[in-house]
């Protein structure tokens, strides 16, 4: 007997378990059925990630004979660089680039030029041996020349046809004096222009020479003017640094924002893209000022979507003014961009679990005492948690959360099973 009502009490305590168990879990927020429809505020935002920026700011390039092309270098790498965010004077280091593909093609073109130097000391040494040669070739066919009118001066003495002779011999000298005085003019010119065409080469191989030192200072980069330094991001979206690799192309390597006018530069989902338009009104938290929350509108919105490593799909640049600028507003802090979309004022607002689909088409269930209603539904705006819908409904109506079994197709009722 005593054991029997041991086991009575036991079970007893056992349901009691049980029920409270039940109890709690029908409590509890995350196992709610229902909820009273409630007017309210909805706000349509679309959420995106950016950095805070100047919107002027100098741009600090790469020198213009660094990007010479005729230098042959067309990538620079950044030996050494100061830390971003420095505040820098004008003047102040900034970096580094690696000379060492300036150093060896300097090089190559120094043992060009000594070449080059060599052959024309040659040149010239040849064409004054040539043109001395040519000299006492005119000299002597002159020496012939005075030799013969002598003897053409004396034939008068002679018969008419030694006469003729002597003279024939003259004026074919004369003509051997002509020849041999213009073939020397030819000679002349043609080796001075062969003497300038190797100066010229010399000359071109000093300038490059002196391009290159220039060039070698030049990789030393410092800032124009006061500022806080910020890198430029190369095409995969990462800051230079020490390591990095630059482009004569793309010859930005940093700039110095000027922080009176703040912007933040994001990027926006193709799918989201067509909800925004100029003059949006955003509302702006930055990471490291978690306590203020500033306002601002869409200034700029690109034509082109583009490739971005942090998005599986195409992205289009959109670039925010702030409204206020701050003191404690740095560049390239993080700043997270609500742009505002679409604004409802004391609507009714429908748990977005309440909607669901039937035949295609946007339904919720409302219950009425021990009664529930399937009511089709229009959604005018939605967000993450709530939509202002159209239909006959009111405030204090009560929609389940959760669709009814025999409301459900056959279909899920299978896949439900």
């Amino acid at each position: 007997m005593i054991k029997k009502k041991k086991y009575i009490y036991l079970g007893s305590a056992a349901v009691v378990l049980i029920i409270a168990a039940y109890l709690v879990i029908q409590v509890k927020p995350g196992n709610e059925k229902s909820r009273k429809i409630k007017k309210g505020n909805l706000e349509v935002v679309v959420s995106c990630k950016g950095e805070v920026k100047g919107e002027k700011y100098t741009e600090i390039n790469l020198p213009d004979l660094i990007c010479d092309e005729e230098l042959h270098v067309y990538q620079f790498k950044i030996a050494d660089a100061i830390l971003e965010g420095k505040a820098v004077k004008k003047g102040d280091y900034i970096a580094k680039l690696d000379d060492s593909q300036l150093q060896t093609n300097m090089r190559d073109i120094q043992q060009e030029k000594e070449k080059m130097d060599a052959d024309l000391r040659n040149v010239v040494l040849d064409s004054a041996v040539n043109l001395s040669q040519k000299r006492e070739a005119i000299n002597n066919a002159k020496l012939d020349l005075e030799y013969l009118k002598i003897d053409l001066e004396q034939s008068k003495y002679e018969s008419e046809a030694y006469q003729r002779k002597t003279q024939m011999n003259f004026e074919k000298a004369e003509i051997e004096v002509d020849k041999i005085r213009r073939n020397y003019l030819l000679d002349r010119n043609r080796l001075k222009l062969q003497v300038t065409r190797y100066e010229d080469r010399v000359a071109d191989r000093n300038q490059r020479i002196a391009k290159y030192q220039a060039a070698l200072v030049l990789t030393t980069i410092t800032t124009p003017e006061d500022g806080i330094v910020m890198f430029t991001k190369d095409r995969n979206g990462k800051a230079y640094g020490k390591d990095s690799q630059i482009d004569i192309w793309r010859p930005s390597i940093a700039t110095l924002p000027d922080m009176s006018v703040a912007i933040t530069e994001t990027f926006v989902r193709e799918i989201d893209i067509s909800k925004i338009e100029m003059g949006d009104s955003v509302r702006i938290s930055i990471e490291a000022l978690p306590d203020k929350v500033f306002y601002g509108k869409v200034i700029k919105i690109a034509n082109i979507g583009e490739d971005h490593q942090d998005f599986d799909m195409k992205v289009f640049r959109v670039l925010i003014r702030f409204e206020r600028s701050d003191k404690d507003m740095k560049p390239g802090m993080n700043a997270n961009s609500d742009i505002i979309v679409a604004s409802y004022h004391d609507q009714l607002l429908v748990p977005k679990k309440s909607i669901f689909s039937q035949k295609g088409k946007p339904v919720i269930y409302l219950k009425k005492g021990g009664n529930i209603t399937e009511l089709p539904i229009q959604v005018v705006a939605e967000n993450d948690q709530f939509c202002v819908v159209k239909n006959d409904i009111k405030e204090g109506d009560v929609v389940l959360l959760y669709q009814p079994e025999e409301y459900k197709v056959e279909m899920e009722k299978v896949a439900g099973k």
